[in-house]
């Protein structure tokens, strides 16, 4: 299995940071990694994604969206059995109005283990500017 995770601090609430993660008409405008993300937001339904630095759409299954804590997605190439991403957002809110952003993806099946350092390393570093492009977003946005 391969698989990278990272996380930044925002100065904001949960909801405040889950509003900015779901506004999806914007994504476009600011997101690294997700470029268009459509379809019914419910558990076990199948949405649309354009993956900005593959430059290819997806269709994975929605296998959680918790409204403030957690957003995360399924997809599969051919069959599970050879390759499966699974996409997360965790936010988890910490006193004085600061919530942990977790985000991260990791790859199951025969087929992750051939995939490329190059790649696994230029989608780490495209979620961690993800996380940084989030923050600014929403810190700017925050209530004075």
């Amino acid at each position: 299995m391969k698989q990278y995770h990272t996380s930044v601090i925002i100065e904001a609430s949960a909801a405040q940071v889950w509003n900015e993660l779901t506004n999806f008409s914007d994504y476009p405008v600011w997101n690294p990694i997700v470029g268009k993300l459509e379809g019914p937001m419910n558990e076990g339904s199948k949405i649309s994604t354009f993956i900005v630095p593959l430059n290819n759409t997806f269709s994975p299954v929605l296998c959680s969206f918790k409204k403030d804590r957690e957003m995360a997605w399924k997809g599969s190439l051919v069959s599970r059995f050879l390759l499966q991403a699974h996409h997360y957002y965790s936010l988890e809110e910490y006193k004085h109005g600061r919530t942990e952003l977790k985000h991260g993806e990791y790859f199951t099946g025969l087929l992750s283990y051939l995939l490329p350092k190059t790649l696994m390393g230029s989608m780490h570093e495209a979620f961690k500017q993800h996380n940084i492009l989030l923050k600014a977003r929403v810190e700017r946005r925050k209530p004075l």
